[in-house]
């Protein structure tokens, strides 16, 4: 990644996390909305699409207020000529990271560090950024355990059982309801810990959520599933 100034190694992990679902539109904007880190996304002509809601509450707007901005609304006058440089240096190597300062409306300013990715999806481009005066070790919380990658898969019968785990379903309940061998159930869980790098089922599930494995779904109607199949 390109750097004019040193930021926060955390950034560009929180950056790479996300840009690690590039091209890939479900994944990547479920890991976009779930992030702690603010983020947005903007098109060739630097105008916000997205924004996460840790950006919004950063920057005090709502997401149809950002849509109406570009970057170069929120850079003072005498700081456009570097974010003409940062971009351009974007688009050509594909990364950049450094400080900034943006400008609000207000007269106020926000200084940040930022990393920012080109073509997380194509046309559009991705953007972590925190104030610089975070905390480094508050920054490091934000970011996903060490085993929780993005690009960590689970098969499909494995996502069943994890699912059936979530809901409290022990192993016996899940070989009744997924018609397979307590024996099986165990082995399933067993990779389910060692793919996830998971300490215990509890912490599978926790690390299946954050990083969207286990789809889009509504806990409630799992639950109300599971009472039916009479395995609650």
């Amino acid at each position: 990644m390109v750097t004019r100034y040193q930021v926060p190694a955390a950034l560009r992990q929180a950056a790479q996390a996300v840009g690690a679902t590039r091209g890939r539109m479900s994944e990547l904007q479920r890991n976009f909305d779930r992030s702690l880190t603010p983020m947005s996304i903007v098109d060739n002509e630097r105008r916000h699409l997205e924004a996460n809601p840790a950006a919004r509450l950063l920057f005090r707007m709502s997401l149809s207020e950002l849509r109406q901005l570009r970057i170069d609304d929120l850079t003072a006058e005498q700081n456009l000529p570097a974010m003409h440089e940062a971009w351009d240096e974007l688009i050509e190597h594909g990364t950049v990271s450094d400080r900034y300062t943006v400008t609000f409306k207000d007269g106020s300013a926000l200084p940040v560090f930022y990393a920012a990715i080109a073509n997380a999806l194509p046309g559009r481009h991705l953007i972590v950024f925190v104030p610089t005066d975070w905390p480094g070790e508050e920054l490091e919380e934000l970011q996903p355990a060490v085993g929780s990658s993005a690009d960590v898969d689970l098969s499909p019968r494995q996502i069943e059982v994890l699912r059936l785990v979530a809901v409290g379903a022990n192993v016996s309940q899940i070989a009744q309801e997924l018609s397979i061998s307590e024996a099986t159930v165990k082995t399933h869980v067993k990779n389910i810990l060692e793919r996830l790098g998971a300490r215990n089922r509890a912490h599978a599930v926790a690390l299946a959520m954050c990083n969207g494995l286990l789809g889009d779904y509504d806990p409630a109607e799992l639950v109300g599933a599971v009472a039916v199949a009479g395995l609650a």
